[in-house]
C-alpha cells in the first residue's frame, strides 16, 4: 500500500508540470484565495517583506497584513503554486499569477 505521506518532489519536475496542458480551469476559487491570503498574511505577521510597496506606519494591526497580501496578489507578485488534486490521482499546477480573479472580485 503506496503512503500519501508528502512527497519531495525536485524543482524540474515542478516546472514541467507547471508547463504541461491542464484538466481544470483556470480561475481561482474562493477557498484556494482564502488559504493563499491567509498564508501569506502569516508570512508578513512572522517578518517576510512584501512584494509590494507600502508605508510601515500602516501596518496596525493584522487586517493591514491581509490587505498587503490581497495587493500582492492583485499585482501578480506572488510567488505561490496552487496544486489542485483530481480524481483519478493526479493533479494540476498553477502559478497564483496565471489564475484568472474573476470569480473572487466581490472578496476584495
Amino acid at each position: 500500500m503506496e503512503s500519501k505521506a508528502n512527497k519531495i518532489i525536485s524543482d524540474n519536475d515542478i516546472y514541467k508540470k507547471l508547463n504541461e496542458s491542464k484538466v481544470s480551469k483556470p480561475i481561482m476559487t474562493k477557498y484556494e484565495f482564502n488559504q493563499i491570503i491567509s498564508q501569506r498574511a502569516t508570512m508578513l505577521a512572522h517578518g517576510a517583506v512584501p512584494f509590494v510597496e507600502f508605508d510601515n506606519k500602516e501596518i496596525k494591526n493584522n487586517m493591514e497584513l491581509r490587505k498587503i497580501a490581497i495587493k500582492e496578489l492583485k499585482e501578480g507578485k506572488l510567488p505561490f503554486i496552487v496544486k489542485r488534486p483530481l480524481p483519478n490521482n493526479k493533479y494540476d499546477l498553477y502559478r497564483v499569477r496565471d489564475l484568472d480573479l474573476v470569480a473572487i472580485q466581490y472578496m476584495f
